[in-house]
């Protein structure tokens, strides 16, 4: 590894114009609480070939809300986990401000030493695929993961969103980390090539905050 590549490493920032990061909402704790089997399941994919060593650079998934809920409740679950994969509740609940800058500049260290040993409990980017016009040409031809990312992907959208998961496909044996593509909701289950696999996650029923 190039001093230029360990440096564009620390340099590397989210990519906002892709992804649009998760939402903290009251009761998002909760709400995973609720649901420990899916987040077990969905964690677990998540680091299946990522952890210690990257051997499945890009994994393609479903998630389904529980019979009854809507929407809106499966979106804002998904966002809870998202936060939670990366480090977004574990950031809120520091004590100083110096604890979390501290945290996020190992974060930064360690997402440049490509050559370390990832762990299960680094975080992970993690954000919604956006589908304006300038994002599906971020998405397809210059974005590139600095750290191990979960995509959520709106079902709904799959239209627009399933010609960029064909195109990160195409080139994710370029990625240097794990990336992970959510699909969230009922639309449809698609992969990125023909004949792929996709892993089919579902919440429960439960009476506590959707």
């Amino acid at each position: 590894m190039s001093l230029g590549d360990y440096l564009a490493g620390l340099q590397a920032g989210f990519d906002a114009l892709a992804l649009r990061p998760p939402v903290a909402a009251p009761g998002e704790q909760a709400r995973l609480r609720a649901q420990a089997r899916a987040v077990h399941a969905l964690s677990a994919w998540c680091l299946q070939g990522a952890v210690p060593r990257l051997r499945q650079r890009m994994l393609v998934g479903a998630l389904r809300g529980a019979p009854g809920a809507d929407a809106a409740a499966l979106a804002n679950w998904a966002d809870a986990f998202a936060r939670h994969i990366d480090g977004g509740m574990r950031l809120d609940a520091m004590s100083t401000r110096a604890q979390g800058l501290a945290w996020r500049l190992q974060a930064k260290l360690n997402d440049a030493r490509v050559w370390r040993a990832r762990q299960r409990d680094d975080p992970w980017d993690a954000g919604w695929a956006l589908s304006t016009p300038p994002s599906l040409r971020q998405l397809q031809g210059r974005w590139m993961p600095r750290r191990a990312t979960l995509v959520l992907a709106d079902a709904a959208d799959h239209a627009a969103l399933r010609l960029a998961l064909t195109a990160l496909w195409q080139r994710h044996t370029d990625f240097r980390h794990p990336v992970r593509w959510l699909w969230v909701g009922s639309g449809a289950d698609l992969p990125a090539v023909a004949g792929q696999l996709v892993g089919r996650f579902s919440l429960a029923p439960v009476s506590g905050p959707g």
